[in-house]
């Protein structure tokens, strides 16, 4: 056996070899691997070539190759087959299958009726960055896949992703506080949804077909925070966030008007310093016995406190406590302590799970111990940590628990109330201890998403729609860790395919008898 013989396959086989592992490396994105084990295949391929030329070109001429042509115009038909059905039929019908169990792929019948009713052009602009961030890019992708069922369903809508670290001329535009944020936009109305969810996609949907402008009335004559101040103890702020999102923002005084305009969606009452009349309490009393809506915002009043408003608010389940939260492990602004509490469940704190907002100077605010029949009350955020870490001080210049007499952790600071008693009363309440929060030193971000949820959830507009959410984690799997994610794309990559062609090459080398 000559030497062309034996060395020539041991070459063709190099070069093949050295091909698997090439095309291997360029899957798994090892460029450096790739470059070298391709040169190293071309050059075997190239000496195979030489040293058994003949071979090489029979091998082009045989009868098996003429099959192998065969079989590869056959490939190629069906392929271009496919091709055509899929480019041509499937765009012209759009008919899609959604397979998982959980329908992650198809929108709701609510979602798809509102849809149907559009008449006006919806730009939706993603604001998504490309950041190293595993929980933003699933939220990025989830994002792609939902928007992209709105867009196909409907001609009117129109989607695009954004960078917001790029294109700062948009976020300037549309005033974007977080990675995250979409905005649907229609002629001069926008609406700003900060989380992914196909119940806030349609309602922000719905609140601009529909055209409708909502009042809130902020409280005067009471030393409240004015929405007209625009230093840092202001809420100018606050009422240009309102404006943004389509409220008209209006004053309103009880001293002067004899009862809360019919058209108020919300009444706020933004940290009053002097009390309110007997007239007035009357007149806020009537407002929310015919379904009202109020926010009231009430800071630790070491001096006067308004007796008539607290006995108010127990009447509708809320105890407000003279005192000022401790907190010794984080301190604010001027030694003042502020606060880290952690968020409840509840429809206006779902996207503030595990956020942290100071609420610098605040007293306590929880459910009162006997709630009037037909009323739902829900503590919003408490603190955390034991009688060591924070407490209500009912002594203001103390810095010490006492037992009986302070308010013990955790310590509740704002609480939302409902009327469940039957569907004609829906009066609807919410109560911070704190107005520092909302003021415009503070009001960024996470502040601004809470008191914007804050006021949807009062105004009935945080969800127009009832789209039960998905719940994606009791199947979500196991995520892998980037060693295991390794392994298994060199298993299923590499080693699976090589073991399959060296058992094809033994079984070829026995149909030949073990001869080159």
């Amino acid at each position: 056996m000559s030497n062309k013989n034996v060395t020539g396959p041991l070459f063709g086989l190099l070069s093949l070899i050295f091909g698997f592992v090439a095309l291997a490396s360029f899957f798994l994105r090892a460029m450096p691997a790739f470059a070298v084990c391709l040169f190293f295949s071309v050059a075997s391929l190239a000496v195979f070539a030489r040293l058994r030329f003949a071979d090489f070109v029979n091998f082009f001429v045989s009868r098996q190759a003429r099959y192998g042509a065969n079989v590869a115009m056959s490939i190629i038909g069906v392929i271009g087959i496919a091709v055509f059905v899929n480019v041509i039929v499937t765009q012209r019908f759009d008919k899609r299958a959604d397979l998982t169990t959980l329908q992650l792929y198809t929108l709701s019948e609510q979602t798809k009726n509102v849809l149907k009713t559009l008449d006006k052009e919806i730009q939706v602009t993603a604001f998504f960055s490309d950041g190293d961030n595993s929980q933003l890019a699933r939220e990025s992708a989830r994002a792609k896949e939902m928007l992209a069922l709105y867009a196909n369903e409907s001609e009117f809508i129109t989607v695009s992703f954004v960078n917001p670290y790029v294109e700062r001329l948009l976020v300037d535009k549309y005033g974007i506080q977080r990675d995250g944020t979409t905005v649907f936009e229609s002629g001069d109305r926008t609406e700003k949804v900060s989380t992914v969810d196909e119940q806030k996609f349609t309602s922000a949907i719905l609140k601009l077909i529909r055209n409708e402008t909502k009042k809130a009335y902020f409280l005067t004559g009471h030393e409240e925070r004015s929405i007209e101040d625009r230093t840092p103890i202001g809420y100018s702020e606050v009422k240009a966030e309102l404006e943004n999102q389509n409220y008209a923002v209006w004053l309103f005084s009880s001293l002067i008007q004899p009862s809360i305009p019919a058209d108020c969606a919300v009444l706020i009452i933004a940290g009053p310093k002097a009390p309110l009349t007997r007239e007035e309490l009357k007149i806020l009393t009537e407002y929310l016995e015919r379904n009202g809506k109020l926010l009231l915002l009430l800071d630790p009043s070491p001096e006067t406190e308004d007796q008539r408003l607290l006995q108010l608010m127990r009447k509708w389940g809320v105890e407000m406590r003279n005192d000022l939260v401790v907190d010794i492990v984080h301190s604010g602004v001027q030694g003042h302590s502020a606060p880290f509490p952690e968020f409840e469940q509840h429809d206006i704190t779902r996207a503030l799970q595990g956020v942290g907002i100071p609420f610098l100077g605040t007293r306590s605010v929880t459910p009162a111990q006997e709630i009037p029949d037909g009323l739902k009350v829900k503590s919003l955020a408490k603190t955390v940590g034991g009688t060591r870490v924070s407490w209500g001080e009912t002594e203001f210049d103390s810095v010490e628990f006492t037992p009986g007499v302070d308010t013990p952790p955790p310590v509740s600071i704002a609480v939302a109330v409902e009327q469940t008693e039957n569907a004609n009363q829906n009066t609807r309440l919410v109560v911070f201890g704190d107005s520092d929060f909302a003021s415009n030193a503070f009001f960024r971000t996470e502040n601004r998403e809470l008191f914007v949820a804050t006021i949807n959830w009062l105004t009935l507009a945080e969800d127009l729609v009832a789209i039960s959410p998905i719940d994606l984690q009791q199947r979500a799997l196991r995520q892998l860790s980037a060693q295991e994610a390794g392994l298994v794309q060199i298993l299923s990559i590499f080693f699976i395919p090589m073991a399959v062609f060296i058992a094809g090459l033994i079984v070829w080398w026995q149909r030949r008898g073990g001869t080159a």
